[in-house]
């Protein structure tokens, strides 16, 4: 307790009080587990949805219980927690919870990645209760095995049916047609070229991830690469004028929280209607949403103020500066749509005028932001850099999902 609370900071804080939002309360007692058995059912896994709601109401009755009988007290007063608590440290709630919804989500789906999210969900509840001063360390380690066992001995005896109706439910439910025929999208590739847009994936990645780090260090300190805010803010000033004013309002709106949304929707249903595969609007859909969370999150954590309010051109922006929410909605939506586009394409002229004009476009979108006095440069160039890491995350799930190596006498 006493190494965890005294390296608090801003960051963390926000961490662990999404945390505490997402463990406790109706979210994680009805919520997630209402969804979760829903889904079931939808899958018609009767078996399934009542194991899963079992676990759950048996664990949250234990956990009050326990808390009753052991009545342990906070390791801080509640005056000092950053969290509002209710009677009894022994065992921790959201941790159970947690763990519960682990092993559940484990157990009926037999993926290695569910049990990696599992256990790295768990163990990040656990920390954050024990940061937030809500918990002893012993509270969470008490309350991931109290978890962990109720779901073990409830699945044991049902384990067979549990299994052999999740290979029926696989093998015979309309959703598993339904995927095959209008979600599933493969594509042939040369090994080469499997190659080289799995090296290109790398590249966005480690290009997007040492960029962003060195805008959000420099703009954590105020040193480093924000020397350029001021200069670039100072030259766009100058170029002011009313019909670039025009040009640069647009172009605001084109990317800005209200028609970029519906931009994004409408093709994302147009292109599913027209290609009958869900698989590539799916793609663009996500990587949007990410950029938005990605974009709130960061905003909250780091603070950083906007530009001067007698800059701004369009209306009073009071929100947080960095990242640029219009720059990564623009670059997420021109580059991943892009990829989507000319990766199923050979022709290098396609290849360049596509990569062109979404280049262009991000530019564009960057230059209204800073010239209307809502953003940094540095803003924007963290913006950027994000969408790069989004771009080359929906590269890599798109080459392992769909792509298939045919080499050219298989094609022939």
């Amino acid at each position: 307790m006493i190494a965890v609370s005294g390296n608090r900071a801003p960051v963390w804080d926000s961490l662990a009080l999404v945390m505490n939002s997402l463990g406790g309360g109706l979210t994680a007692s009805v919520v997630v587990p209402g969804l979760l058995i829903g889904l079931l059912l939808f899958f018609k896994r009767p078996w399934a949805a009542g194991f899963a709601l079992a676990v759950t109401v048996v664990s949250d009755a234990a956990v009050h219980l326990l808390k009753w009988l052991f009545g342990r007290a906070r390791p801080v007063e509640l005056d000092d927690l950053l969290v509002s608590v209710d009677f009894g440290s022994f065992p921790s709630g959201h941790v159970a919870n947690a763990a519960t919804l682990a092993i559940i989500l484990a157990l009926l789906f037999r993926f290695w990645w569910v049990w990696l999210a599992g256990a790295l969900y768990t163990a990040l509840m656990m920390l954050s209760r024990t940061y937030l001063g809500a918990h002893w360390l012993t509270d969470t380690v008490g309350a991931a095995l109290l978890g962990i066992g109720i779901a073990v001995a409830v699945w044991a005896p049902l384990a067979v049916t549990l299994d052999r109706e999740r290979r029926r439910s696989r093998a015979s439910h309309p959703w598993r047609t339904f995927h095959d025929r209008y979600v599933v999208e493969t594509w042939e590739r040369n090994a080469r070229s499997r190659r080289m847009l799995q090296v290109t994936a790398i590249a966005c990645l480690s290009f997007g991830a040492v960029v962003f780090t060195l805008t959000l260090l420099s703009v954590l300190s105020g040193g480093g690469v924000t020397a350029i805010d001021l200069p670039v803010q100072e030259w766009l000033l100058e170029a002011r004028s009313p019909v670039l004013t025009t040009v640069m309002v647009v172009l605001a709106v084109v990317f800005g929280p209200v028609a970029l949304p519906l931009i994004v929707l409408v093709v994302c249903v147009g292109w599913g209607l027209l290609t009958r595969h869900a698989w590539r609007p799916l793609l663009l859909a996500g990587a949007m949403a990410t950029g938005v969370v990605l974009a709130q999150v960061i905003g909250r954590t780091v603070g950083r103020e906007r530009p001067p309010i007698d800059l701004m051109l369009y209306g009073t922006d009071l929100t947080f500066s960095f990242p640029s929410g219009h720059v990564l909605g623009a670059s997420d939506f021109l580059l991943v749509t892009a990829y989507l586009l000319l990766s199923r394409r050979c022709s290098m002229r396609a290849t360049t005028l596509g990569l062109s004009i979404a280049v262009v476009g991000t530019v564009l979108a960057a230059l209204s932001r800073l010239y209307l006095g809502y953003h940094w440069t540095t803003d924007a160039l963290a913006s950027v850099s994000i969408s790069l890491i989004v771009v080359g995350c929906v590269i890599t799930v798109d080459t392992w999902r769909t792509g298939r190596v045919v080499e050219p006498a298989e094609r022939g």
